[in-house]
């Protein structure tokens, strides 16, 4: 065989392995950057909802600590956002927004608090709807922020 084919054949299958591996080299860092970019995105997306959810559930908390329920249009936002929670969150996270409904339906239908009344439940941690759904919520986000 002649050793100038044996070069070109050589410096050919060699440009061909290099340009091979740039090309996949850079659809793998595509392919990883798009996926962080989706996680990153459902993160966001996420920790904005879950925000909206905590704090209407804190307005309507203290809201319903000094006021019964006279409107019942008054819990249309936040079922509006348990809604959208519906559409994405895990079932324990779910299942802690709902229960958190719950409590502040129940807050309503209680007699009114005086300041020092709910002062004194804030200190002992009874008055709280939103703690186990914040926990689950936390729990959450940092699962997906793992996995990415």
């Amino acid at each position: 065989m002649d050793s100038t084919f044996v070069t070109a054949a050589a410096a050919a299958v060699g440009s061909l392995v290099g340009a091979v591996a740039t090309i996949g080299t850079t659809w793998i860092t595509q392919r990883t950057q798009t996926a962080r970019a989706k996680i990153e995105a459902k993160l966001r997306d996420r920790e904005t909802l879950y925000g909206e959810f905590i704090t209407e559930a804190s307005r309507l908390t203290v809201e319903a600590l000094t006021h019964s329920l006279e409107q019942p249009e008054t819990l249309v936002k936040l079922y509006g956002v348990l809604g959208r929670i519906r559409l994405v969150a895990g079932e324990t996270v779910l299942a802690a927004a709902e229960a958190c409904c719950r409590l502040v339906i129940d807050l309503y239908a209680k007699p009114n608090l005086t300041a020092e009344q709910i002062r004194a439940g804030l200190d002992r941690h009874q008055i709280d709807p939103i703690k186990e759904f914040s926990t689950v919520c936390r729990t959450e986000l940092l699962e997906i922020a793992q996995n990415a």
